[in-house]
């Protein structure tokens, strides 16, 4: 939702006017909690700013309140003045032809490339199995990440493979693994930051119920060449 949409004053005024009514310490914890509430509302509207005035935010709803004020012509002819195709033409030549022939009687066979070790075998590949976990184990990984990542995130976000990336592969696989279910299930949110161009991890401070919206789901490959360039770019 819009940050600005929140009353951020009312809610500052309510707290002050309630303050002095309280005794025990449960209700100042709770008055804490809801100034930090606050404060994190704050923080979302000058992110908002900063978004917008860095990429020359333009509201979608006020683009297309002009494009609808726009008649059909005009419209046409400012597509028309815009558009730049690309235009490709692919044929066969009898070069082309003879080369491609030349190319597929010179390939080995199966039998030759084995025995002139052409074909490439791929090295070992770190192990990743083992017993399958039970429920209660996979609740206790997922608690305990998303305890690390709310400790490591400090009240902001972190990136994504900084948080993931770990000494070994497999124990990536699993930190990736068990990354989607906290997001899946509310208990962070899978960002972009433009500064720095990465998918950014956000801890929740409470797992937030699925949204009735249709979600989007986001495919990130975790391959071992991949990760071994995070690990010597010092993740």
């Amino acid at each position: 939702m819009d940050p600005f949409s929140i009353p951020v004053e009312k809610l500052i005024e309510v707290v002050k006017a309630l303050f002095p009514l309280w005794e025990m310490p449960e209700d100042l914890s709770l008055d804490a909690e809801a100034l930090e509430a606050i404060s994190g509302v704050i923080k979302a509207q000058s992110e908002w700013v900063k978004e917008r005035s860095t990429k020359l935010y333009r509201d979608p709803f006020l683009i297309e309140e002009k494009l609808g004020q726009i008649e059909a012509g005009e419209l046409a002819e400012l597509f028309l003045r815009t558009w730049h195709p690309i235009v490709e033409l692919e044929q066969l030549t009898p070069l082309s032809l003879e080369m491609a022939l030349k190319y597929w009687f010179e390939l080995p066979s199966k039998e030759e490339a084995v025995e002139e070790e052409l074909v490439e075998k791929p090295g070992p590949m770190p192990e990743i199995g083992g017993p399958e976990p039970t429920f209660e184990e996979i609740q206790d990984a997922l608690e305990a990440l998303w305890k690390e990542l709310r400790a490591r995130a400090k009240g902001g976000s972190i990136g994504y493979w900084e948080f993931v990336v770990a000494d070994t592969y497999s124990e990536t696989l699993e930190r990736a693994y068990l990354t989607s279910f906290l997001i899946t299930y509310g208990y962070a949110s899978l960002g972009f930051d433009p500064f720095r161009e990465e998918l950014v991890l956000r801890p929740r401070r409470r797992p937030r119920r699925r949204p009735k919206e249709k979600t989007t789901s986001v495919v990130i490959p975790v391959d071992y060449e991949g990760w071994l360039r995070h690990v010597q770019e010092g993740r």
